[in-house]
């Protein structure tokens, strides 16, 4: 079974590490100025990947922070890059400015028609991003939200041959509340794709919670505002 990886998040805006709530850019808490800083302090702790995520580039519709994440590369840590990538000069980009891996949210289904092209050109380096509001998949940065089901994209995404994808609890997300288990436990068994949780982690059993979901398919928990609140130490996120 693949060893279950915690990941703090870094959202980015006007290079600066953020935090939203429930995806709404008007309530934004800006926690550093300075994120390479931050990414070299993960990395000392041992926690070796970092979830990226480029909200000015989400809302934009192209990558627009990828400056600063050639800063974050640079400090050595493994970064996941998601937000604004929907076309291939997108994650070229992506990919050249050291993320290595890319996350595929809006273009999932606006460019449904180039996934197959994009997972043979990029074999192991790009990963679904399903955000779902109310169970349906929401795009452009969570500003709409679609007719189609995660569980309906899911569904195809396996049949194109991604390995992984991260699913996102819009309504807990940045809420602090805990993550919709059962929710999260069907999800990972309706598919055989590795599930990376997301949304919601308020504390270390939070985590294990998402922890225990491991025979089901869940291989890692995406953590964020836990952390930058305090809730959460660098050294208890390392020791999970």
């Amino acid at each position: 079974m693949e060893s279950f990886k915690v990941i703090p998040a870094m959202d980015l805006m006007d290079g600066r590490c953020v935090r939203l709530v429930q995806g709404d850019y008007q309530r934004r808490t800006t926690y550093t100025d300075d994120p390479p800083a931050l990414a070299e302090a993960f990395l000392a702790a041992g926690l070796d990947w970092l979830h990226v995520v480029d909200l000015d580039g989400a809302r934009a519709g192209r990558p627009v922070n990828l400056e600063t994440v050639a800063l974050l590369a640079a400090t050595g840590i493994g970064i996941e890059l998601g937000g604004g990538l929907r076309t291939a000069a997108h994650i070229r980009q992506a990919l050249d400015s050291g993320a290595q891996q890319v996350i595929l949210g809006s273009s999932l289904l606006s460019q449904a028609g180039q996934l197959p092209q994009w997972l043979s050109t990029y074999p192991r380096q790009i990963v679904a991003g399903v955000d779902a509001r109310n169970g349906r998949v929401a795009v452009h940065g969570w500003q709409d939200t679609t007719t189609t089901t995660a569980k309906e994209l899911i569904a195809s995404l396996e049949e194109l041959g991604f390995d992984r994808l991260i699913y996102t609890d819009i309504q807990a997300d940045g809420t602090l509340q805990g993550p919709d288990i059962p929710q999260l436990r069907a999800v990972a068994q309706a598919t055989h794709l590795a599930v990376t949780a997301s949304g919601g982690i308020g504390s270390v059993v939070d985590i294990q919670a998402v922890m225990a979901l491991q025979s089901a398919g869940v291989t890692g928990v995406i953590v964020g505002k836990a952390f930058y609140e305090g809730r959460i130490s660098l050294e208890e996120l390392a020791a999970c």
